[in-house]
């Protein structure tokens, strides 16, 4: 074997490998700097716009335009029965969701967050490490909480929970099992033209306030069994709208089955 030759030849493949790496590198990170041009020239285009309308933009937008998939979510409840192990805690079952009592209400030890919170009443709460806070719908006596999927909130499966005098009175809480529908995954519209969407429609309308621009799931229907869209949840002067984040169009408000 001409081993001078094979050593030629393994150093030229070594190169040439090492050049299509390079090059691979070179296009990500060139197709990354472009999307964050794109990015930022939508943020610029659109706070322009907001101006000329009349329209305060109170929040960020998030730049971020993942791939996303239709979900399949099925109501399949908690059984109290699985609760009664859990001291000082009386639960019940209505439409759709768990409604349960603390007895004693459970004191709040000292200033914490909403997720510390959850920690804390986690002993009496199934599930509570998959849900999420939701602050631009809580208030003093309610913190609402949404079951999120690979980090995103679910807006159709709500954990709130009840306050008074530094207490947690109780909870009511719905949870899906969730799974992502078959076929691949679709990059999402930005949130720069949800809003676009919205202002268009007039749905946003001059002199109002964005206060909240977010990526989530949501379906339109009170069912045990539905699909969830990725939508982007814009809340505005304290109202709330749900864009479609592959279609841009809005989705309508839930309807509950009889």
């Amino acid at each position: 074997m001409d081993w001078s030759r094979t050593k030629t030849i393994l150093i030229w493949a070594f190169l040439l490998l090492d050049l299509f790496l390079g090059y691979q590198v070179y296009v990500t990170r060139i197709s990354f700097w472009n999307n964050q041009d794109v990015a930022q020239g939508d943020k610029w285009d659109m706070e322009l716009y907001l101006k000329q309308q009349n329209i305060a933009l109170m929040t960020e937008v998030p730049q971020d335009t993942p791939e996303m998939s239709y979900l399949n979510a099925e109501y399949i409840g908690i059984n109290p029965l699985s609760l009664q192990d859990m001291p000082g805690l009386t639960a019940t079952m209505e439409k759709m969701s768990l409604a349960a009592k603390l007895n004693p209400p459970l004191q709040i030890r000292g200033q914490i967050t909403p997720t510390e919170l959850l920690r804390q009443i986690g002993p009496r709460l199934m599930y509570s490490e998959q849900y999420t806070a939701d602050m631009y719908q809580s208030n003093q006596g309610r913190l609402l909480y949404w079951q999120v999927y690979q980090k995103m909130p679910v807006f159709v499966a709500p954990l709130e929970v009840y306050l008074e005098n530094g207490s947690i009175l109780g909870y009511r809480q719905t949870f899906f099992h969730i799974r992502k529908q078959e076929g691949g995954g679709r990059q999402v519209i930005s949130g720069y033209t949800a809003l676009r969407s919205l202002v268009d429609k007039q749905i946003i309308l001059p002199g109002e306030r964005i206060e909240s621009v977010s990526l989530g799931y949501y379906g339109s229907y009170d069912a045990d069994i539905q699909a969830l869209a990725p939508v982007w949840r814009v809340i505005h002067d304290g109202k709330q709208h749900f864009v479609n984040a592959f279609t841009g169009a809005l989705e309508r408000p839930m309807v509950t089955q009889r």
